[in-house]
């Protein structure tokens, strides 16, 4: 198991253009989190680029979930 992987819901729809792909809201998405850094992509292990963002950023938009 990976000890950073998180589950987390979007709340708001992400309105930042930087953000990778398309994350719709209600939906659960997967990703990592360290030193306060989220890794977010809309589907977790596909050719899809991830990002790296801030807590701050990540909670505007999601909300952790346990798993």
């Amino acid at each position: 198991m990976d000890k950073y992987r998180i589950f987390y819901v979007c709340n708001r729809q992400p309105q930042d253009k930087n953000l990778p792909g398309k994350f719709e809201i209600g939906n659960k998405y997967i990703g990592r989190m360290f030193n306060d850094l989220f890794e977010i992509t809309p589907k977790w292990g596909s050719d899809l680029p991830s990002k790296l963002i801030p807590k701050k950023v990540f909670e505007q938009y999601f909300e952790l979930v346990k798993s």
